[in-house]
């Protein structure tokens, strides 16, 4: 897997990206897409498929409002049933009030053994796209996929500890000329008070990767 260090993330912090932008990018380069692709929500061309693995032979489609009408709260999604075999969810859970709905969809186009990826953020500021209802933590994570239907549910923080969640929190408040200046010190005090307590990391998470596979 391709190493991404500091020096990516201050070119991505300097180019505009939020820390855990960043950090869920990076993170999803460990996982690897195939076959038949769809990406539920994440309009036209997201960044992070320049991060994914992606097998020989894999096709992948959009599906989003800003491509086709569709609305996500309770419309079909435009697949036949068992007809997909990796399905994606970035930032799109904590804009959908009746999620379950969204991940039942998800669930009924993959097929046996299919894949779900996706990524929520936790500790964010308001952002409606058009509207932002919730923060997940990974337990209700656990349960919502559990409860869609789907196995072997892998939940993965994404983040750091406190000081960490505070720059992500005020980092697009500052030119973009400072904002790596800033990381430095404020991810070195980050990572002295986890080195200090670091059974508080899983309280300050910059959001969630989760993986699980069609039953």
């Amino acid at each position: 897997m391709k190493s991404y260090g500091l020096l990516h993330t201050l070119k991505k912090l300097y180019a505009g990206q939020t820390l855990c932008r960043i950090r869920m990018n990076t993170g999803l380069a460990r996982e690897t897409i195939r076959g038949t692709v769809v990406d539920i929500g994440g309009g036209r061309s997201p960044d992070y498929f320049s991060y994914l693995k992606c097998e020989d032979g894999t096709t992948i489609e959009a599906s989003d409002l800003s491509i086709s009408p569709i609305d996500f709260e309770k419309d079909a999604l435009p697949y036949a049933s068992g007809s997909v075999d990796t399905a994606l969810m970035c930032n799109i859970l904590e804009h959908i009030y009746h999620h379950q709905h969204l991940l039942g969809e998800a669930r009924r186009i993959l097929r046996s053994d299919g894949t779900l990826i996706g990524f929520v953020p936790f500790w964010v500021g308001y952002h409606p796209d058009p509207h932002d209802y919730f923060r997940y933590t990974h337990e209700a994570l656990q349960k919502m996929l559990a409860e869609a239907g789907f196995e072997d549910v892998k939940i993965t923080r994404v983040g750091g500890g406190p000081f960490a969640a505070n720059f992500n929190t005020i980092v697009l408040s500052f030119p973009r000329i400072l904002r790596p200046l800033l990381f430095i010190p404020y991810i070195a005090l980050d990572r002295l008070f986890l080195a200090l307590r670091p059974a508080s990391a899983v309280r300050f998470p910059l959001g969630y990767i989760f993986t699980a596979k069609a039953s």
